[in-house]
């Protein structure tokens, strides 16, 4: 299934609106599609005209989770969840290395020698259709690419999602962190003094998407877990000037490397903190190959403040933890990351705890080795509460809100709100309650 695939679903379900009017790239089309995320059945979003470029658009494709689940191949979440947990429990280790085992069973990528995009020598990136989300941004922004990256001197690839801002015709700035795997990567080759390959793809097997945004372990085969959870046949193509693997079925593909220390001032970007950010240590792409196919159509995703249609993504990383957490930490019940901050890590947990653990030794597990170990913020909850119910969380966390149940590591938060004995909970009498529903089933009480 490729991207166009995809949209196909979307237009026989009824989940695609077709925008034949020209529409401006700059502030014009995220505004179009910051008002039909906002819709309750809002649609995808193919824009067959941009302003200025010959180039079509498609956005919106994350922004409801029958979409989402489309693209997992999956009737919804549930399944989803159902389908991951049956091919954890069929291992044994870590949940990071029965994530790892479940790609390594399905690794070794074939090659195929003709992909569906074409080298364009005479391209540029200027060409290509780049947005501006928000008014203060400074050049514009390609949101969606799978960042495709080559450890030096392993050969494994990685897959991650990293905002792109074009710089000029040939360079380009690409924000990803030291602790994300294309950074780790760089370090590496900084320190063999290495150039290192990469490659901008748009489009392809939407799932390869939620595989590059995942939390998942390092060293762990983004294709062959594609392989595993949603489908064994997965046409990889080598690039046209750096040795990567690329889906052949790609709308765009950008290649290029990061020289080691090559950096720029990148930004302003309308983030979903909220506020705009720059990186003034950005590293510099620069390009040997820009390819793309017939028709091309660029995927993009309109960032900002919440609520956004990335949070569909976040929803679907919050199923992966959860079922990571339950191997690795039987005392968790339940997970949940409230959308307006989930991208920050914030989780609320249900746990139980015997007499020989505490939630402070908890938490610091949680710290030094698991999916939740740069959350910002962590709350424990005994079993009881409701985690969706914030009225009710919270209310737990004020009443239990003490200077010992608050712990701090750098940046990071985490409250104990556990604790509480079940026989001192104001409950309602059961047999007063039944008495009452027999004798005044009349009223509506």
């Amino acid at each position: 299934m490729d991207l166009r695939d995809f949209l196909g679903q979307f237009a026989a379900a009824g989940m695609l609106r077709k925008i034949r009017t020209a529409v401006d790239p700059e502030l014009e089309l995220a505004a179009l599609c910051r008002r039909e995320f906002a819709k309750e059945n809002n649609a995808a979003l193919l824009f067959e005209e941009l302003a200025g470029n010959r180039f079509r658009a498609a956005a919106n494709l994350f922004g409801a989770e029958a979409r989402m689940a489309g693209m997992l191949r999956c009737a919804n979440f549930d399944q989803f969840a159902e389908k991951l947990r049956v091919e954890l429990r069929k291992r044994h280790g870590t949940a990071a290395e029965r994530l790892k085992n479940m790609a390594q069973c399905a690794a070794g990528h074939a090659a195929v020698p003709t992909p569906l995009w074409c080298r364009q020598p005479d391209a540029t990136l200027l060409e290509l259709p780049a947005i501006k989300s928000w008014p203060e941004e400074g050049n514009p922004y390609l949101t969606l690419p799978l960042v495709v990256s080559r450890h030096p001197q392993t050969g494994t690839q990685n897959l991650g999602i990293y905002r792109v801002q074009i710089l000029n015709e040939n360079q380009a700035a690409i924000n990803f962190q030291p602790g994300s795997g294309a950074g780790e990567y760089l370090m590496v080759a900084a320190e063999t003094g290495e150039r290192l390959p990469l490659a901008l793809v748009f489009g392809g097997d939407p799932a390869l998407y939620w595989l590059a945004a995942a939390p998942l372990p390092k060293g762990c085969d983004e294709y062959g877990l594609f392989r595993k959870l949603f489908c064994e046949e997965l046409a990889l193509s080598p690039g046209n000037t750096q040795k990567l693997l690329i889906p052949g079925d790609a709308e765009f593909v950008v290649e290029g490397f990061f020289t080691p220390g090559r950096t720029c001032q990148e930004g302003p970007f309308g983030n979903h903190t909220g506020h705009y950010v720059t990186r003034a240590d950005c590293p510099v792409m620069e390009v040997t190959s820009i390819a793309w196919r017939k028709q091309a159509i660029m995927p993009l995703t309109v960032v900002g403040p919440p609520p956004s249609e990335n949070i569909y993504l976040g929803r679907v990383n919050e199923i992966l933890i959860r079922e990571m957490l339950h191997i690795d930490f039987p005392e968790i019940l339940a997970l949940h990351m409230p959308e307006l901050t989930i991208f920050h890590g914030v989780a609320l947990l249900q746990a139980t705890l015997d007499e020989n653990g505490s939630a402070l030794e908890l938490i610091e597990r949680l710290w030094q080795d698991s999916p939740l170990q740069n959350s910002r913020l962590l709350i424990l909850f005994d079993a009881d509460i409701d985690l969706a119910d914030y009225g009710r969380t919270y209310w737990r966390l004020v009443n239990q809100l003490d200077g010992k149940r608050i712990h701090q590591r750098g940046k990071q938060l985490a409250i104990d709100a556990t604790g509480i004995d079940p026989q001192r909970l104001v409950v309602e009498d059961r047999a007063t309650a039944e008495l009452v529903k027999r004798r005044h089933s009349a009223f509506e009480l």
